[in-house]
């Protein structure tokens, strides 16, 4: 507690409580929350230079009974009711009032010029440091909305600099505005945990909206758009390489259907190129790797969801063993289910393909929505182009060799019944070459995908598998079956796929 102009202020104190000889009325707040304070002239010019410029001649307002009238809307109620008793008194106990409180008190009172007052609030303040971390969202407002306050704005900046999780776990965090939000994460997302600035997103997001439940797990398709509408401003300041798998897949898988597909790919690249390169699928090919298949598998997954499970490619044509023909293509191809080609560019590291969901057969087009073309690298799996189908109309012709899109096609093999293939865009999201144009064929090749169950939970650091396996008449024995007890894997030695679920 401190105390100014103690003489007669008790008396001071008196007149305002009474009212007494009042010539000024204050109307303070916004509706419905407003009180009209009758006070002294005389004495709100003399403790206050605001109120010396605004009861001067220029801007009183003077009512039918020679009354002086203010309004401050933009002042509360109860802070208002603060500041005119320590007017009339000079004393005021800032202890008896919460941080928030304090914090209204100090930017009303600079707006009234009580320069002595504002000096010893912010001190007081300063002095109670684990408070301000608590509101620091609030700290911050102020302190950029006014930045006369140097020593709290000081605290603000020296505070945040050593640790900009302050802002993350402060207790008002989604009171937080949008833009500021941004700010803080695109200055110092190198330095924040990303999977805690996740969770802090879906918190804020919660917080901004009436039509999202606090259970996450209980979210409709329409709450998760309305979801991914409020955090799509800050999917870029997330440096989502550097969260864990475990992580990942339980924190931010659950919500994959709120990012674009093709960000979602580059987040997982992450996943599929250098942390888990070691996940191989197994593939007879002259033209990509085990790795590369992987890729095209999981690609394969996010295309049409298909949760737990592997694919196998099995080897239908190849081009330097069966021909180039398109009724040598149609021949080996023909009705066999979902599909992925490739091919390599001769004199090049590039390969080309497609996946097609559709069986292949002498019918004009497919229409599909899962299709999709890319490009991928001999010697570097991380330069891959990844295009979706646009048009789901005109996906796939299957009249002819290996044609995805319509008019010239997006990628377009056996052209001509020879070692030529051209690539334009049309149908599909973007162009997989540099260039538009036709190209040499070195070798092309066509899988069948056939899809291999392999159910897989996860938890925190490991996963546990539960395999139970069904043996039916085995040796001549009745059925039985044969419950292994669970195993614990290392978390990268197994269940990568399911990060594409």
């Amino acid at each position: 507690m401190f105390g100014l102009w103690k003489l007669s202020s008790e008396d001071f104190y008196h007149l305002l409580e009474s009212g007494e000889f009042a010539d000024t009325e204050i109307l303070v707040g916004e509706e419905p929350n407003t009180k009209i304070f009758k006070a002294h002239s005389l004495i709100l010019t003399t403790r206050s230079k605001y109120f010396r410029t605004a009861l001067s001649n220029s801007w009183i307002r003077t009512e039918d009974n020679n009354i002086i009238t203010l309004h401050k809307p933009n002042i509360s109620v109860e802070v208002f009711d603060i500041l005119i008793k320590f007017i009339y008194s000079g004393v005021i106990k800032l202890s008896d009032y919460d941080i928030r409180t304090n914090v209204a008190v100090l930017i009303a009172a600079d707006e009234l010029n009580l320069n002595e007052f504002c000096e010893h609030t912010e001190k007081f303040l300063l002095n109670n440091e684990r408070s301000l971390k608590h509101n620091f969202v609030l700290i911050q407002k102020t302190v950029h909305q006014l930045s006369q306050f140097e020593k709290l704005s000081q605290f603000y900046e020296t505070s945040i600099n050593k640790d900009p999780s302050l802002i993350l776990r402060a207790n008002d965090f989604i009171t937080i505005q949008q833009d500021a939000l941004i700010h803080v994460l695109s200055e110092y997302n190198h330095r924040l945990n990303p999977i805690e600035v996740w969770d802090k997103l879906i918190e804020w997001a919660i917080g901004q909206s009436n039509e999202l439940p606090k259970n996450t797990k209980e979210w409709t398709n329409n709450e998760m758009t309305i979801f991914g509408t409020i955090i799509n401003p800050f999917i870029t300041h997330i440096n989502f390489e550097k969260i864990s798998l475990t992580n990942f897949c339980n924190n931010i898988k659950p919500f994959k259907d709120i990012f674009d597909k093709e960000f979602y790919v580059q987040i997982l690249e992450h996943y599929s190129f250098n942390a888990h390169s070691k996940f191989k699928i197994d593939i007879d090919s002259k033209i990509i790797t085990p790795s590369h298949a992987f890729l095209l598998g999981n690609l394969i997954k996010m295309m049409n969801d298909n949760q737990n499970c592997t694919f196998e490619f099995q080897l239908l044509i190849r081009g330097s063993r069966d021909g180039f023909t398109v009724k040598n293509f149609h021949k080996n191809c023909d009705e066999k289910g979902r599909t992925i080609t490739i091919a390599s560019v001769k004199n090049s590291d590039e390969i080309l393909g497609g996946y097609n969901p559709l069986d292949w057969n002498p019918k004009c087009e497919g229409k599909t929505d899962e299709c999709f073309i890319f490009s991928l690298d001999k010697k570097e799996l991380e330069k891959f182009v990844f295009s979706k189908i646009v048009d789901k109309n005109h996906a796939i012709y299957r009249n002819r060799g290996p044609d995805f899109g319509e008019k010239t096609s997006d990628l377009r093999l056996l052209e001509g019944d020879a070692k030529k293939g051209q690539c334009y865009k049309n149908s599909y999201e973007k162009l997989i070459r540099q260039v538009e144009g036709v190209f040499e064929i070195e070798d092309y090749e066509v899988f069948q995908v056939i899809t291999i169950n392999q159910p897989c939970e996860f938890v925190d650091d490991e996963v546990e598998v539960e395999v139970e396996v069904e043996i039916n008449e085995y040796n001549g024995y009745e059925e039985y079956y044969e419950d292994y007890e669970y195993r614990r894997y290392d978390y990268e030695d197994v269940a990568i796929n399911d990060v594409w679920d």
